[in-house]
């Protein structure tokens, strides 16, 4: 983002976010309106004049009016249950309990700990160009390092 913009809407008043959200839906609704003849003549590549056939010739309309409610109780009960489970997890994680935080990472860095070998090497693999590092077969430690 430009360092000129400044990106703080909470900063503006509510009349000023109000009259920038409705001029975003209507100029959206423009765009969309000038694309009605696209969508259109798309419409009529795949079968629309079927779909008028079926909805206004043969009264398919009626059908949908009798449906329509209980097309709405589904949709209603799916979002009552994801409401419901972004309830939950938000109950679950909020808070101390939230995971989405950064959290002081806390490393034993003592490096005597991590080597089966002296460690007096150790400024000379500071300064070198490249290090081959070998472990243990099944410990998680360090055997031997070369440096180069």
């Amino acid at each position: 983002m430009s360092e000129h913009v400044i990106e703080r809407p909470d900063l503006q008043a509510p009349a000023v976010r109000a009259f920038f959200g409705m001029l975003t839906v209507v100029l959206w609704t423009t765009y969309v309106h000038l694309l009605l003849p696209l969508a259109t003549l798309l419409a009529w590549y795949f079968g629309y004049n079927a779909v008028y056939e079926e909805m206004v010739m043969r009264r398919g309309w009626e059908s949908l009016v009798e449906l329509i409610g209980f097309y709405a109780i589904v949709v209603l009960v799916m979002g009552v249950i994801q409401v419901g489970w972004a309830s939950i997890n938000w109950a679950r994680f909020y808070g101390e309990r939230d995971r989405r935080r950064l959290r002081e990472r806390r490393v034993d860095m003592e490096i005597d700990k991590m080597f089966m070998m002296n460690t007096a090497e150790f400024p000379v693999w500071l300064n070198a160009k490249r290090l081959v590092v070998h472990h243990h077969e099944t410990l998680p430690l360090i055997v031997a390092v070369e440096a180069t």
